[in-house]
């Protein structure tokens, strides 16, 4: 069991969210669709229950925002690498590398849509 099984983190241009993924996250993103809608889905086993799921989507009612909770995802190798490629992706660096010591690297990040995201990694 996980504390959470599902996310959506909030875009205002689902091409532009996804350009700024596929680079940062070194293209563990795919497109998909739900319902009517487009989304942007991790490549992670959420499917099997192996990993939490969670998706980059364009609704009504979500927007993006700086304030609230933040999730931190897999940065997919080094952290570095990842928050390299945020700037020239459209977002922004908030904290570069923060040392959690047994539990790895993290950043703090604006995206291309608003959002601060964490990013997290075993590796520097």
């Amino acid at each position: 069991m996980n504390a959470i099984n599902w996310f959506e983190i909030p875009a205002l241009d689902l091409e532009r969210a996804f350009q700024f993924y596929t680079s940062v996250l070194h293209g563990n993103v795919r497109k998909g669709t739900f319902g009517n809608g487009e989304l942007i889905l991790f490549n992670v086993p959420f499917n099997t229950g192996e990993a939490v799921g969670g998706s980059i989507v364009v609704r009504e009612d979500l927007k993006p925002t700086t304030d609230g909770a933040v999730i931190y995802l897999n940065a997919f190798g080094k952290l570095s690498s990842a928050v390299e490629k945020v700037e020239s992706a459209g977002g922004k660096v908030i904290i570069p590398e923060m040392n959690l010591g047994k539990f790895g690297f993290a950043a703090i990040i604006i995206d291309s849509e608003g959002n601060k995201i964490g990013l997290l990694s075993d590796e520097q």
